[in-house]
């Protein structure tokens, strides 16, 4: 099992995180600037296409058929088409989960992985992507912050867009991708570059970090961000932010200064470094 780090949490900073013998030289400060941009960009991407994915299936008019159908029979037979729109966006975008959820946060239909789920639940509105989701306008698309995903027993990121008809929000549609999703092109990026990668929250809270494995699966016990995730303190990073427009800037390391290129990315941050 994974172990959890310290007593209440871990709280690290680069400086514990890497071990280097001196300043990166300017060749080395240029390419870490471009790894930390080319990595936001990748994430950027997959937010862009995941977005444009799901709003084109919310325009389907199956979804339309449904809340115009309502004799229980027809809406069965409807529901198997919705069903199937969700398994073809499934088999094409690789998404852990996909549902279809009314106002009153039952769920009129459920993907997970590539099966359709027929324990469906009555009470999506306490998820943390119902209330931005029916908030978010036509069209548009919500991205939630990570959570623990009970179905796929993962962390995950929503993503959540109205379905409308007849100028109201009938349903959200949604679903989600694995961290997975965002953190594989980092680590080719790292291994491209030979730069260290890290990944975090606006929390502090370290999501990847190309020099260990963190664990995103379900675990036993475990109940919240601080339970997976090490904790890294910010103060160095903020000040990067303030005095450099660029995004780049040193840090004391054990052995002398650390240059570090940065970017946000949502409300994620992207940190680049690189051993000498």
């Amino acid at each position: 099992m994974h172990q959890r780090r310290g007593l209440k949490h871990v709280v690290l900073s680069l400086s514990a995180i890497v071990t280097l013998c001196g300043t990166a030289s300017a060749e080395a400060s240029v390419d870490l600037e471009s790894t930390a941009a080319k990595a936001a960009a990748a994430i950027e991407r997959l937010h862009y296409n995941a977005s444009k994915a799901l709003v084109t299936a919310a325009q389907d008019k199956t979804f339309g058929a449904y809340f115009h159908t309502h004799d229980h029979e027809g809406r069965e037979e409807v529901k198997g088409r919705i069903d199937n729109v969700s398994l073809a966006v499934q088999e094409r975008f690789h998404v852990e989960e996909m549902c279809l959820i009314d106002p009153e946060g039952k769920e009129i239909s459920r993907i997970v992985g590539k099966e359709i789920a027929h324990d469906l639940a009555i009470d999506e509105a306490d998820a943390p992507f119902f209330e931005p989701g029916f908030s978010t306008p036509h069209r548009k698309v919500h991205i939630s912050p990570i959570y623990m995903s009970p179905d796929a027993e993962k962390w995950v990121v929503a993503y959540v867009t109205p379905v409308i008809l007849d100028g109201e929000k009938k349903s959200i549609l949604h679903y989600e991708h694995s961290l997975t999703a965002y953190t594989l092109p980092l680590e080719h990026q790292s291994r491209a570059t030979g730069a260290n990668i890290m990944l975090m929250t606006e929390s502090g809270h370290v999501i990847y970090d190309s020099t260990r494995e963190i664990a995103i699966e379900l675990e036993e016990n475990f109940e919240n961000l601080d339970d997976y995730f090490s904790e890294l303190q910010l103060f160095d990073i903020e000040y990067f932010k303030a005095v450099n427009s660029g995004g780049f800037g040193e840090i004391a390391g054990p052995n002398g200064p650390i240059e570090v290129a940065i970017r946000d990315v949502g409300d994620w941050i992207v940190v680049a470094w690189s051993d000498i």
